[in-house]
């Protein structure tokens, strides 16, 4: 409407503010530039063409145009038109450089994601919505700026609250609101980490409605649609999030800030430990010899950088001592990140019950790898472990907050655990007497061989551990006791052979009997003869976790107590045999040789 001369013109109202990269995730953007748009002001009776600065209302079409007395009021020279025309052109020009909400009402969507080798099973999300978008400035595929206002004046409220109770302010005369000022917030800042924790613990009592609620998911990610703006993300195995969803179907800011997905920031760091197997199979529990050296490792994924600043990982050892340089981290890649580690520490002093290790990240650790999947392996030697306290290896993981990322009515989250028993086992060898079942043989003697490994076993029996040799002849030799027993003790997962190196006296020598033992990490031993084996009792798949299986072995002192079986058997007779016409020949050739000799065939007896 044109203005009369000597009346007051109104003051202009403040051009709204948008939000341009920069700031969390978008910065302040104050100025449009300068355009031309014709506005009249009458003095007199010649109209004036006076330049201003546009306001959103300008870019948007509704451009005041200018008015110039014509000798026909209802006629245009075509030269005005000309004017006029170019002058709609420029505004739509303007207009098309920033677009109203409106123009994206299409709804935006927002990924949540675990991280690699992580899954969202246990978590339950509820999003609430605190900024709407009104204008937005694209830069090519990218968002530029946009400018925010509350959904409703009940959130309004409720995102005043928090940012003035968290000693955030801002100007409403300069056109300002709750909600931009909280798009303003650094992402990485301590203040927005203060107010969505009172955001989240305001919800309730704010009466504000939630957009989505028990959002699940068993995979690695959640994706949710939702009316395009600003988001509250509570996790309720999690630390809450104040996230963007997409903005007109791009998924960045110019300045590089992602739109439309994020890494949760979950309360508790889970992590997976294993042990390998004798077999070679990682495991969550495998049975090792006493003195025996195994492989660990733990397996989680690096945290969110915008809650935490490091991690430590403490590994507690019961029955087990950490083998020192022995730590080593890689990404699920390959690469070698062992160096993004301190100086590794001893979680205890002494170690006649154990020792395990201490280590924190440096802070570039989590800033570079965050939501990857990272695997640390170590070593441990099974130093106190027995079948009645197997040995035991705990790690835990503990997020080192950033300050303010957990609200203050909220507990701080404690470590992710995991462990692995080391179990142990024993096996008993009982000799008796094949022609009296009843008669226990003391003094027969014994070796032990691991064929899993290809090592014989020495034992100590100052450290009550097991040390292994090639050498057959450095193997400890058992012997059975006055019950005829031997007891081999503290035994992990594998395939063993017995091997009798002596029988007894009074026993037939030619026959040694050995047999084969199975022990599972689960504790199921078989038994099974090997040579003569029809001398050796069978076991099979016993419990060696509540028993003590026991191989019964015989002895023989006549041939004919050989079991019928077959060819074993009749070589066995065969070398008796033989060995006995080898000593009648003997025999036979000195009974010669002495009457020879007295018939004077040859030289005298001496």
């Amino acid at each position: 409407m044109p203005y009369k001369a000597g009346v007051a013109r109104p003051k202009e109202r403040p051009t709204p503010p948008s939000i341009l990269l920069g700031c969390h995730p978008f910065e302040y953007l104050r100025s449009y530039g300068h355009v031309h748009v014709g506005m009249v002001e009458r003095s007199g009776n010649r109209p004036a063409i006076r330049k201003r600065t546009p306001t959103i209302s300008d870019f948007h079409g509704s451009v005041s145009r200018p008015c110039r007395k014509q000798k026909n009021p209802y006629q245009r020279s075509s030269m005005n038109m000309k004017k006029i025309s170019a002058a709609c052109a420029t505004a739509a020009a303007l207009a098309a450089l920033c677009v109203p909400g409106s123009a994206f009402a299409a709804d935006g969507t927002l990924a949540l994601n675990a991280g690699d080798g992580s899954t969202l099973a246990g978590h339950s999300f509820t999003v609430y919505k605190v900024a709407g978008y009104n204008d937005v400035v694209k830069d090519g595929a990218n968002v530029k700026s946009v400018s925010a206002s509350s959904p409703d004046a009940t959130t309004d409220a409720w995102v005043k609250a928090a940012l003035n109770k968290n000693g955030v302010t801002y100007n409403t005369s300069e056109g300002r609101n709750a909600a931009e000022q909280l798009l303003r917030l650094k992402t990485d800042s301590g203040t927005l980490r203060k107010v969505a924790g009172t955001l989240q613990s305001t919800a309730a009592s704010s009466k504000v409605a939630a957009v989505k609620t028990n959002q699940t998911s068993v995979t690695g990610s959640l994706n949710l649609t939702l009316p395009e703006g600003y988001y509250l993300v509570v996790d309720a195995q999690g630390i809450p999030i104040l996230v963007s969803t997409t903005i007109g179907g791009s998924v960045r800011m110019s300045n590089g800030q992602t739109l439309g997905s994020t890494q949760i920031k979950t309360n508790v760091t889970k992590i997976d430990k294993k042990i390998k197997s004798v077999d070679g199979t990682w495991k969550d529990s495998a049975a090792a010899t006493n003195g025996e050296t195994r492989d660990f490792k733990a397996t989680f994924t690096v945290p969110n950088k915008l809650a935490v600043d490091t991690i430590t990982l403490e590994d507690h050892m019961t029955g087990i001592v950490y083998v020192d340089g022995s730590f080593h981290a890689t990404t699920s890649s390959g690469t070698d990140i062992t160096n993004q580690f301190g100086t590794i520490g001893k979680d205890k002093v002494g170690n006649s019950d154990g020792t395990g290790f201490k280590v924190t990240s440096l802070q570039s650790f989590v800033d570079t790898y965050q939501g990857k999947q990272v695997t640390v392996t170590y070593q441990g030697k099974v130093v106190n472990a027995s079948k009645a306290n197997q040995g035991l290896n705990q790690i835990l993981i503990t997020s080192n907050w950033l300050p303010n990322v957990v609200p203050p009515d909220v507990p701080t989250p404690g470590p992710g655990t995991d462990e692995t028993p080391v179990p142990t086992y024993d096996v008993n060898l009982k000799k008796i007497s094949a022609a009296d079942g009843n008669k226990v043989i003391q003094g027969a003697k014994f070796k032990l061989h691991n064929d899993s490994l290809n090592q014989w076993y020495v034992w100590n029996t100052g450290s009550n551990q097991w040390t292994f040799t090639t050498d057959e002849s450095k193997a400890t030799e058992f012997s059975t006791n006055a019950s005829g027993v031997i007891n081999f003790t503290r035994l992990g997962a594998g395939t063993y052979t017995v091997k009798e190196t002596q029988v007894p006296t009074g026993y037939f020598s030619f026959v040694k009997p050995s047999f084969t033992l199975k022990i599972t990490d689960d504790g199921h031993v078989t038994i099974t003869g090997k040579d003569q084996p029809g001398l050796t009792g069978t076991v099979n798949n016993a419990d060696g976790k509540t028993t003590t299986p026991t191989a019964v072995v015989k002895n023989i002192d006549n041939i004919t107590q050989l079991p019928q079986t077959g060819a074993t058997t009749m070589a066995v007779m065969l070398v008796g045999a033989f060995a006995i016409i080898l000593v009648a020949t003997a025999s036979g050739f000195a009974a010669y040789r002495v009457r020879h000799e007295n018939l004077g065939d040859g030289p005298a007896i001496a």
